[in-house]
């Protein structure tokens, strides 16, 4: 009898602290999972951001194949972040100024429909342009070489100015690159431009 005794009690108290100590061990896994979700996305987001500054490199030496292989990349990467129940919003605007003192400045818009975006350069020239989502467009200013402008970008909550150095009989490029990734609660978002020349 008391070895049965014993046998029980032991057994009451084995299902008592496993009972007690897998709420703990449920709320490790669940922030584990988080951890590692969040992980994840940072990844991915650094990943994709940084092929979208890949896919400007490799091609700015020929403005249309730079825009269209950009363009094509966003389309792809918005696709495949679609199908894993993420969402992939980016903003690329692309300045090219040449010789000819004209500037073009291209737009691609995967961010939101009919953004609405305000360009104002050295605050003399400016051109408002509605983009359609998952479009193209392009506007034009023009400017004297050797001199230093500033370019304000104006779109949603976000306001950039930029300093513009134009050297003489040198082309110069501009990427800007604003990105979002969205996956459940997690959320990066990041802002970026770079010259080239």
């Amino acid at each position: 009898m008391k070895g049965e005794a014993f046998l029980l009690a032991s057994l009451i108290i084995s299902v008592s602290l496993v009972a007690m100590f897998q709420p703990m061990r449920s709320e490790y896994l669940v922030k584990q999972k988080q951890l590692l979700e969040s992980e994840l996305i940072l990844n991915i987001f650094e990943n994709i951001f940084d092929e979208i500054k890949n896919s400007i490199y490799f091609s700015y030496d020929d403005f249309d194949s730079m825009i269209l292989n950009l363009y094509d990349f966003l389309n792809f990467s918005q696709k495949i972040s679609n199908k894993k129940t993420m969402d992939l919003r980016s903003l690329v605007l692309i300045l090219r100024a040449d010789e000819s003192n004209q500037m073009n400045i291209t737009v691609i818009n995967f961010i939101s429909d009919n953004l609405q975006l305000n360009l104002t350069f050295n605050d003399t020239q400016n051109s408002i342009l509605t983009v359609p989502l998952y479009s193209i467009n392009s506007t034009t200013f023009s400017f004297t070489s050797g001199e230093t402008y500033t370019l304000s970008i104006q779109y949603e909550d976000v306001i950039r100015n930029i300093e513009i150095e134009l050297p003489a009989n040198k082309k110069t490029y501009l990427a800007y690159v604003d990105a979002t990734l969205s996956l459940l609660e997690d959320r990066r978002r990041k802002i970026e431009y770079f010259f080239m020349s």
